[in-house]
């Protein structure tokens, strides 16, 4: 499937980065519920990777409840229930593990985001 993207390099395990990717393609319709995941042979396949891994993924997806394994059919997505807030994780994780390797506070991060927040000129 060429909607994922991986990088061994990130320090994320490969597995999180499907089920996350996943996630996000889930939450932004990219993935519509009905819709079939590749094989677990497919998916490694096509992404360069160990097929465990892809299973350990689907197996997290479906203990989520984003997608239901249907037998003879694979894994289909589930209804989304997943929410937009949920497809930032990521990247919420990977803000708290800097701030933390760099001994900031939750109120460091806070006022990061705050200012981050502020009206940009091309909002107004």
């Amino acid at each position: 499937m060429s909607f994922y993207s991986l990088n061994a390099g990130l320090g994320t395990p490969i597995y999180r980065q499907i089920v996350d990717q996943t996630c996000q393609l889930v939450a932004s319709g990219h993935l519509p519920p009905g819709e079939h995941l590749p094989s677990v042979r497919a998916m490694a396949a096509d992404l360069g990777i160990n097929p465990m891994t892809v299973s350990k993924a689907y197996s997290l997806l479906e203990r989520d409840g984003v997608v239901t394994r249907q037998r003879g059919l694979g894994m289909v997505v589930e209804e989304a229930k997943i929410t937009s807030a949920e497809t930032i994780r990521p990247q919420a994780v990977a803000l708290v593990e800097a701030a933390r390797r760099l001994r900031l506070t939750r109120k460091d991060i806070a006022r990061a985001i705050d200012h981050a927040w502020r009206p940009r000129p091309e909002d107004t």
